[in-house]
């Protein structure tokens, strides 16, 4: 019989800032489809090896790989200006 796809709990954060988090709420995404890794880096167009160092936290993971896992699953980035007036040095 084959394993079933336990689904993890997405971060509960506000804002993504760190590599960490970023993989938590792909896989989080990915097992609550019940998707196995195989299948949803298919979907995605990545490799597996690819997806898992994504949803592990790897910061030398390209952007363009997590874009593609990105919109495979249907999660949208969104960047929020920060409020701050200061000036950048």
């Amino acid at each position: 019989m084959p394993k079933r796809v336990k689904a993890t709990e997405a971060p509960n954060v506000s804002a993504i800032t760190c590599p960490e988090l970023l993989g938590q709420l792909i896989k989080a995404k990915r097992t609550g489809m019940k998707l196995k890794l195989r299948d949803c880096a298919a979907l995605c167009g990545v490799g597996v090896n690819t997806l898992s160092r994504l949803e592990r936290g790897n910061p030398n993971t390209t952007l363009a790989a997590a874009f593609s896992v990105l919109q495979g699953l249907g999660i949208q980035l969104t960047v929020k200006s920060d409020t701050s007036t200061e000036e950048w040095v």
